[in-house]
């Protein structure tokens, strides 16, 4: 397994106007990517290779899919965002374009624990990247296009930003690491304390919490 270091946090995207975005927006996709990973490697520490391939790919029956499954459907937008961003950054990206619903549903990815976990840290190396680009990379334009309509498979295209799809890929995993943590404690047989702090929590619940002590 590759090496990379744990954040056991979810870093809240507070930043002045004189700081800038980036920074804190790859922090906060790094901490929820990390996160992912210590899950897996807490798997593996406590039921072995074999049967922690078995837990990642068990079905909760009160949320009707598994870890496996949330980690892929999550893992498509994170990566697809961070692979924009890097684009921008180098001035290679094609069509400045997100097309959220083009997913490959099933497959390994959400299958092989193993496979998954090397996506993870590949990703994160592409975030890491990010932190030597410019700041202006946030600002680039580029269309989100999402099915907002099950009556109709057309794509509605949504003007956006760089900086502001990898604010989406962040708030949108954490709600699928919620779920995760439902899995993890009510199927999987983990206890919430072993799980690392804030996991599956949002970063204003957090600060809502500091703030009640």
């Amino acid at each position: 397994f590759k090496n990379i270091n744990i954040i056991f946090a979810i870093t809240p995207c507070i930043t002045d106007k004189m700081a800038g975005i980036l920074q804190p927006l790859v922090r906060s996709n790094v901490a929820i990517l990390t996160q992912k990973i210590a899950l897996l490697d807490l798997l593996v520490s406590r039921y072995g290779n074999i049967k922690a391939l078995d837990k990642f790919t068990t079905v909760c029956p009160i949320l009707g899919a598994s870890v496996g499954q949330h980690y892929r459907h999550s893992m498509d937008h994170v990566e697809l965002a961070a692979l924009i961003a890097s684009s921008a950054g180098n001035g290679t990206s094609p069509s400045g374009e997100l097309h959220y619903d083009l997913r490959v549903r099933g497959g390994t990815l959400e299958k092989d624990l193993d496979l998954s976990r090397q996506r993870i840290a590949d990703v994160v190396d592409v975030f890491q990247s990010l932190l030597t680009e410019n700041e202006s990379v946030t600002t680039s334009p580029i269309n989100a296009y999402f099915n907002l309509s099950a009556d109709s498979d057309a794509e509605i295209g949504l003007p956006s930003t760089v900086g502001r799809e990898l604010g989406f890929a962040a708030h949108h995993a954490i709600h699928h690491m919620a779920m995760v943590k439902v899995i993890a404690v009510q199927t999987l047989g983990l206890e919430e304390g072993e799980l690392p702090h804030g996991f599956g929590r949002a970063p204003s619940t957090l600060i809502f919490d500091k703030k009640q002590t």
